[in-house]
């Protein structure tokens, strides 16, 4: 290991970057790949996966480039102006409020019911940001140690969920395909696998030692994706064609449609366990870049106090309104966070700054294959496809 980086701390790293992407994504994930099937589901599952790690280590990369506590707004002006930055932070809120809010339509309900009150009612809303909120505000010491405990009650919640739903698999679900429709599942891909905006704040966390940072996003990264894969195994090969499609339509998480199949259980409570720790390890790290980028907006960066308070709150408020006006926004929200907000932020830009870093201007970097102009060229082709998809689904529904 690194001479300056623990490896507890890069192990601290994997958990926050894995637990900023194994949240409601997941949720939703078997539902859209569902409906092309199985195989289908895995391939994109494993295209999108290295795409993002591809564009995760080239924003790495640049921020390497970058004075310690730059966020995505000091990097966009840098690189592209202040009309850069203005619109790299546009799209930043746009894309992680959008991602809070499918946090708050799948987790609050998941703690109104245990708690026993209404699970779509303003006060489940309330309380839910209120608990997490105070846990933001406190401090990136305090987001890290929820962040592990939860991320290992996770995993371990994930392990007995899959032990126990192994008897309902059937090899006849996992049998359809539909090819043809397999790129739909993109945009929700995308936004599962999205970790880039932790990695500011990940730089800063490691003393921005480059082997422990690329050890962090590979593990961080990887972990999620054999977790993925196990998961769509599990949700396509119990719940019926018809079932899935049924859930797509509403909008809804994989969770309610879980439970109509097995019909309750322990295995209900195991799986609502796991939803609620996948949902709160990802509104961590996300609420965490937030902070600091709204910090970096407002040249306060790596402050606390009633400072931090403020930041806490405007990444919060915004977010919880709006899904105590439509609780029924979960799938939509994902799709529009992962199609147009991660294709553009996580897609394109670590691109486009890298290559007018190294190429436009003459900047030092050691990634060989990855950092090649084809390479480059591929990855936005790759990115602009999935805008094209999500922009298709959202005209359908419009109309």
């Amino acid at each position: 290991m690194s001479s300056n980086v623990s490896g507890v701390r890069v192990l601290s790293g994997v958990f926050l970057i894995s637990g900023t992407m194994i949240g409601a994504g997941m949720l939703g994930l078997p539902v859209v790949t569902g409906m092309a099937g199985f195989m289908p589901g895995i391939l994109m599952t494993l295209l999108v996966w290295f795409f993002m790690y591809c564009t995760g280590v080239l924003f790495l990369e640049v921020t390497l480039w970058m004075p310690d506590g730059s966020n995505l707004l000091s990097i966009s002006e840098k690189f592209l102006g202040k009309g850069g930055r203005f619109f790299s932070g546009g799209l930043f809120v746009f894309l992680y409020y959008c991602l809070m809010i499918a946090y708050f339509t799948a987790g609050a309900p998941l703690l109104a019911a245990a708690i026993g009150i209404a699970p779509s009612s303003w006060q489940s809303f309330i309380l839910f940001g209120s608990i997490f909120g105070v846990i933001v505000a406190i401090g990136p010491k305090c987001i890290d140690r929820v962040n592990i405990i939860l991320s290992v009650a996770m995993l371990l919640a994930w392990l007995a969920l899959i032990g126990e739903g192994t008897s309902h698999v059937h090899m006849s679900y996992l049998a359809h395909t539909r090819w043809s429709i397999t790129v739909l599942a993109t945009p929700i891909l995308f936004g599962a696998f999205g970790f880039h905006n932790v990695i500011p704040s990940l730089c800063a966390y490691l003393n921005r030692d480059k082997r422990a940072l690329r050890i962090a996003v590979f593990g961080g990264s990887l972990l999620p994706l054999i977790v993925y894969l196990v998961w769509q195994w599990l949700i396509i090969g119990t719940l019926p064609q018809e079932v899935i499609a049924h859930t797509l339509k509403n909008g809804t998480t994989v969770t309610s449609a879980f439970r109509s199949v097995t019909g309750g259980g322990h295995i209900i409570l195991i799986g609502n366990f796991f939803a609620f720790f996948a949902i709160i390890t990802s509104i961590l790290g996300v609420s965490f870049s937030m902070v600091d980028f709204l910090g970096d907006g407002f040249r306060w960066v790596g402050c606390g106090g009633w400072k931090r308070v403020g930041l806490t709150l405007l990444t919060f408020v915004p977010p919880l309104v709006l899904s105590g006006l439509n609780p029924n926004i979960f799938i939509m929200a994902l799709g529009v966070a992962g199609g147009l907000g991660e294709a553009l932020l996580n897609g394109l830009l670590p691109v486009g700054v890298f290559w007018l870093g190294r190429y436009a201007w003459g900047l030092e970097s050691d990634l060989r294959w990855l950092g090649s102009r084809g390479v480059l060229v591929v990855l936005s082709l790759c990115a602009v496809f999935v805008i094209l998809v999500e922009g298709r689904q959202l005209i359908r529904h419009v109309s």
